[in-house]
């Protein structure tokens, strides 16, 4: 049984396809990016750009969803969930990274392609950038942060970062200071959620990198998400299309999130698997000094690693949980439901928390060797750590949580 298998998973429910598309990438990660790692580490040109490359458009994740009439796979049924989940959690694997990256881009796709709610238009006018195979297609997007700025319109708890202003078949944005989720320096894309002027209900606004008035500031410096070259973002007078409005409103809203973290959710289960194989080599090859005990069978460090694993099932459970919920509708709701997003947002908060303290109990059952950068180990906690930032603090997401299980109005 190949190791990542002891991990349970609903494998009955995933198509022969998806099988096949986890096993190639599983292969294409560990030939290209996992046996490189210890003579390339973090280099992004020699190492991620190029597999950013392969994984979006030779492999064709970033075709997936798009209607077959505008060069897609049209793989765009709620069966699809299944299909992220057990792609990104193999890109995972070989780094959490790159599967972030490529979280945005289906989380985007799905939004706009999902056969139940198809924008013919939306997708007439963007499928192209994606399916012509020129290249990655970078997507980022502008959430409202948590907190209230009293300069910032406000909604639900969070403000807005750009504010926009409808013109004569047109959109104007303008935001300063912005912070996207993933690579500022370097996205063709910017899906920004705006607070629209005059009126209440917000705007989901795709913003091309290239476009007047968005400048980006010098690159981050920071300790994780090596593939994600970051940035913030000043938008002065930007104009875009009135078409590049793809959405409005809560619904659209949480739909985009849901899949965005099951995607962030199967990418970190990825990152926890890679772990749990350092950690297998670790504890099958050293004797713990004085006793002659194989790591592994000592009973203190037994029962940490037991409980390290107990941790990983359950997360790869629970990210599988949420693509069984977007994969029937029927059953559970649309995808941008109250109940579906709330699941979603308490999984990826969950996963990312059980992450962390997995891994920071690998490392200490490791030792120096846990920190030591040739073990690899550190760079999952990194990315992971970095990943958890992103999606937002925890204890405000439990208003969200308040909302949808106790019906609180005012937080």
């Amino acid at each position: 049984m190949n190791d990542l298998e002891l991990f349970p998973y609903p494998k009955n429910r995933l198509q022969k396809t998806d099988l096949d598309l986890a096993a190639s990438l599983q292969d294409l990660v560990q030939k290209e990016i996992v046996d490189k790692r210890l003579e390339l580490k973090e280099d992004y040109r020699g190492l991620l750009e190029p597999n950013l490359n392969k994984l979006l458009v030779e492999v064709g994740l970033q075709r997936m969803f798009w209607p077959e009439k505008l060069g897609g796979e049209e793989h765009n049924g709620p069966e699809a969930a299944y299909t992220v989940a057990a792609a990104l959690e193999q890109v995972g694997r070989a780094d959490t990274g790159l599967a972030y990256l490529a979280a945005h881009n289906l989380a985007l796709q799905a939004s706009l392609a999902m056969r139940e709610n198809l924008n013919q238009e939306a997708c007439g006018r963007f499928a192209p950038l994606f399916c012509d195979g020129r290249g990655p297609v970078i997507v980022s997007f502008v959430l409202p942060v948590f907190g209230e700025d009293e300069k910032a319109p406000a909604w639900r708890g969070k403000s807005f970062q750009v504010r926009a202003r409808a013109a004569s078949g047109s959109w104007v944005l303008n935001g300063k200071g912005v912070r996207p989720t993933c690579s500022g320096a370097d996205a063709h894309l910017f899906g920004a959620w705006c607070a629209v002027e005059g009126e209440e209900q917000p705007a989901f606004i795709l913003v091309p990198g290239d476009a007047p008035g968005l400048s980006r500031g010098p690159e981050f410096k920071k300790t994780g998400l090596a593939a994600s070259r970051n940035a913030d973002l000043d938008l002065s007078g930007v104009e875009v299309p009135a078409e590049n409005c793809l959405f409005r409103g809560d619904l659209e809203y949480r739909r985009l999130l849901s899949w965005f973290y099951l995607g962030v959710s199967a990418a970190a289960v990825g990152g926890l698997l890679a772990a749990y194989q350092i950690l297998k080599e670790w504890g099958d090859n050293r004797v713990i000094k004085g006793t002659g005990n194989v790591f592994k069978e000592n009973p203190l460090t037994g029962a940490l690693m037991g409980e390290i694993a107990q941790d990983i099932s359950m997360s790869r459970l629970l990210a599988y949980d949420l693509a069984g919920m977007l994969a029937d509708p029927t059953t559970f709701g649309d995808a941008g439901s109250d109940m579906v997003y709330t699941a979603a947002l308490m999984i990826v908060h969950h996963v990312l928390a059980t992450a962390e303290r997995a891994l920071h109990r690998t490392m200490e059952l490791m030792a120096s060797a846990g920190y030591a950068k040739e073990w690899q180990l550190e760079r999952y906690w990194r990315d992971l750590k970095t990943v958890q930032c992103y999606v937002g603090s925890h204890e405000l997401a439990k208003h969200d949580f308040a909302r949808w299980f106790y019906g609180a109005r005012t937080l």
